[in-house]
């Protein structure tokens, strides 16, 4: 899509401001920024005003800051991990995997993950505002979209955060164009002193016992005074002194102050973009394209170590003789919890047919042996008559298949639109495991039923809880074909079962998974 001689203006009627509140909406104007004074990380609390872009810079601006968050979400996944509590050496891990995957992928967002040793230009700082104001309004619609965006617009400020040196992020934190500086005191060195015994063993608490470096760690480290409200993780650790309702904090756990105050000035503004998105539609019917064109890649991907499913890329002849065994082998948990409810019950209710059949048809199924399958359930096995299955389900068996109506071949269903359907009801079975099925019903299904060790179980409880579906989805994959790292991410039904035809053949080529 290419809009050359369109504009749009970023004013305050496309990102509503924020009255009576704390939240600085200085106009993007007048921010000052020497391009020589270091890396800069914007704290997104000055609107992008009186600035106008191109629809076509507009959409590339968002599709790269997508890139960014996605390869985030998809390497966090891969090492299983987050960066508030990796390790030091995952952390190198993280930045190199990240690096690696946006090499050449990014070109106006390049500074962001590789940073110069000039600074950043005041063209790069605007396009960083702009493009995170654009996704802004593209994740506010509904609370799972904000919620994902918020949760990796945190893990990017903090690998931005954690790269910068020590004097740079004293110097963040003294940044007088960001409201930050309010919330926070330097601790002076008497009042250091006065509480050294309590510091120190907040120090020994993380792990420091040797006196002589937990003595050098005390005095080359700064503190800050921040309510206690401000850092709840470092509370929930015990890895900070309180005193008459303040938190002392060090230097090197700071980012958690910063985090906080960040998440809550992107989830209020986010909440008041929300109540207005209805007017940001009518604004311009491109530029709602667009956003549902950001929303549907968030799902699908945006090509950044993405594999989308590819109905060419079978080469097995299938029988309905082989289901059996491929369910078990091949099958994602949505389809081979729908396969398993077909062999117990002999029928599947009308949306569970539906998602089931198409897959089938996908995966390479031919539509006589389609038709074996469902009446060898449903009649031989079943409490179906011939007759009623004839005049009940032939019909719409081959118009599946393109054989009747308008004679349109259908595609298989893709994890978004799975996951966004309609929940099944009582006694259906259709819809994404991860997303309809309650954390008991989950757990208590992979553990007995699906005989999956405790670890991979909570592992995937986890990404679940988190909205994390297609990475619940992964940690599957990896755990079916005892691979780990496997970089593909999972976007469709029927591209899991490519991927894992491919593996279980030998004809995988991809270089990231291991054997576990």
């Amino acid at each position: 899509m290419e809009y050359r001689s369109t504009r749009f203006s970023l004013h305050s009627s496309a990102s509503p401001s924020i009255k009576n509140s704390n939240v600085n909406s200085t106009n993007f104007s007048s921010l000052s920024l020497n391009s020589t004074s270091g890396p800069y990380i914007p704290y997104y609390d000055a609107y992008p005003e009186d600035l106008t872009i191109s629809l076509e810079l507009f959409q590339t601006l968002a599709i790269e800051r997508l890139k960014i968050l996605k390869t985030i979400e998809q390497v966090l996944a891969r090492l299983n991990t987050t960066l508030s509590t990796a390790p030091t050496y995952k952390k190198d891990e993280i930045e190199k995997l990240l690096r690696k995957e946006l090499k050449d992928k990014l070109h106006h967002l390049k500074f962001i993950i590789f940073p110069t040793f000039t600074g950043t230009s005041s063209n790069d700082l605007q396009n960083d505002i702009i493009s995170h104001y654009i996704l802004r309004l593209a994740f506010c619609p509904s609370e799972e979209e904000r919620r994902w965006f918020i949760t990796h617009e945190l893990e990017l400020f903090r690998y931005r955060f954690q790269v910068l040196t020590k004097a740079e992020q004293l110097a963040y934190l003294n940044d007088s164009t960001s409201n930050i500086k309010q919330f926070y005191e330097l601790v002076s060195d008497e009042e250091k002193r006065q509480y050294k015994d309590s510091l120190i063993a907040s120090i020994q608490i993380k792990g420091l016992a040797n006196p002589s470096t937990i003595a050098k760690s005390f005095e080359t480290t700064s503190y800050f005074r921040v309510r206690f409200q401000h850092v709840p993780d470092l509370i929930r650790k015990r890895s900070c002194f309180l005193a008459h309702g303040y938190a002392y904090v060090s230097d090197n756990d700071i980012i958690s102050f910063v985090l906080q105050h960040f998440r809550m000035n992107i989830s209020y503004q986010m909440t008041c973009s929300s109540k207005k998105y209805e007017f940001i539609q009518q604004m311009d019917t491109r530029i709602e394209s667009i956003l549902k064109m950001l929303r549907k890649k968030r799902i699908h991907g945006t090509q950044t170590a993405m594999v989308a499913f590819n109905e060419n890329e079978q080469t097995e002849t299938i029988t309905f003789e082989m289901l059996n065994g491929l369910s078990k082998r091949s099958f994602p948990l949505c389809m081979r919890y729908l396969h398993d409810q077909m062999i117990q019950q002999h029928h599947l209710k009308h949306l569970g047919r539906l998602q089931y059949r198409l897959f089938l048809k996908g995966i390479g199924l031919s539509l006589d042996e389609c038709m074996k399958f469902f009446r060898h359930e449903f009649v031989t096995n079943g409490q179906m008559n011939p007759a009623q299955f004839e005049r009940e389900h032939v019909y719409n068996i081959r118009h599946a298949y393109g054989q009747e109506g308008k004679h349109t071949s259908y595609t298989p269903y893709s994890c978004m639109k799975i996951i966004q359907d309609p929940p099944p009801g009582v006694n259906e079975h259709h819809g994404c495991p991860y997303r309809h099925w309650d954390i008991p019903t989950l757990k208590q299904r992979l553990t007995t039923t699906y005989d999956m060790n405790e670890e991979t179980v909570n592992d995937i409880i986890d990404k679940t809880k988190q909205h994390h579906y297609q990475i619940a989805c992964q940690i599957y994959f990896e755990y079916q074909h005892k691979v780990k790292n496997y970089g593909v991410g999972i976007n469709h039904p029927n591209q899991y079962f490519n991927e894992s035809r491919k593996l279980l053949t030998g004809a995988t080529t991809n270089q990231n998974a291991s054997q576990m």
